[in-house]
């Protein structure tokens, strides 16, 4: 089967099995077809049978990832601080899960020690356990734990049976934290293409422009996101309420910027 065949109709996704077309996976974003010869990913494949490529990379990229890790490192610790800093109290976004993983009584550091016991969870309790620990160790700039866990919280991700908004917009926050773009707007452009309006595709697209330094692009996502605000709140969909701090610091900040 040559490649033109394999994107020419679909086929399953390596990571999450779920059929698809293209070269990304509309469903969880992760690359099916090798970046440079275009050949098909095998299931948990880490290169490119053919001609090596890191999976996921586009010439090379995966060669470049100690880069992409120490860039992200910069980024985190100076901008993604203030973003998820708003998911702590005095609104907890997902209460059962504020100190998951954190010792009793304190302890060390929230984002180090041993992982959470997640072998009797379900999928989604596994994903939102390491996601909430990613995202204290975002907070306290420990990009060693952000590194370490998240393909843990990849794979989590993959194995669900259903994916939501709310979980497509957690793994492309994590995806854009860790330099993959790419991944991550593919992951805006799979909630909106449920809803087309959602306002977590605007806000995952505002992200990915602030890291990348695109004012162009922040600017359009803020644009978008207040053109489509006051429909979407109206809709009342449960995952605005559980990010109400993310929306509303979003909303904040795009009417400073000269929104509207």
């Amino acid at each position: 089967m040559t490649t033109t065949a394999a994107t020419a109709h679909e086929t399953p996704c390596p990571s999450c099995g779920r059929p698809s077309s293209g070269r990304f996976c509309s469903a969880c974003g992760a690359a099916r077809l090798c970046g440079r010869c275009e050949a098909p990913l095998s299931p948990g494949a880490r290169y490119c049978h053919r001609c090596g490529t890191a999976a996921g990379g586009r010439g090379g990229l995966g060669d470049r990832a100690p880069w992409i890790f120490a860039w992200s490192a910069i980024v985190v610790t100076v901008s993604l601080i203030a973003w998820f800093v708003l998911r702590k109290p005095p609104e907890q976004v997902r209460p059962e899960m504020a100190n998951v993983g954190a010792p009793e009584g304190g302890g060390p550091a929230a984002g180090g020690g041993a992982p959470p016991d997640i072998s009797q969870m379900t999928p989604r309790e596994r994903f939102d356990r390491l996601y909430d620990r990613i995202v204290r160790a975002l907070e306290q700039g420990d990009t060693a734990t952000v590194v370490r866990f998240s393909p843990m919280a990849f794979s989590a991700y993959g194995m669900l049976d259903t994916t939501d908004a709310l979980a497509q917009y957690d793994v492309g926050t994590l995806h854009a934290s860790l330099g993959q773009f790419t991944e991550a707007d593919a992951l805006a452009d799979t909630i909106q293409a449920a809803v087309p309006h959602h306002l977590f595709g605007y806000m995952l697209r505002g992200l990915v422009a602030e890291f990348k330094g695109d004012k162009t692009g922040l600017a359009r996502s803020q644009q978008d996101f207040l053109a489509n605000y006051d429909s979407e709140i109206k809709a009342r969909r449960p995952e605005y309420e559980i990010h109400k701090p993310l929306v509303d610091d979003f909303h904040d900040k795009a009417v400073t910027a000269g929104g509207r």
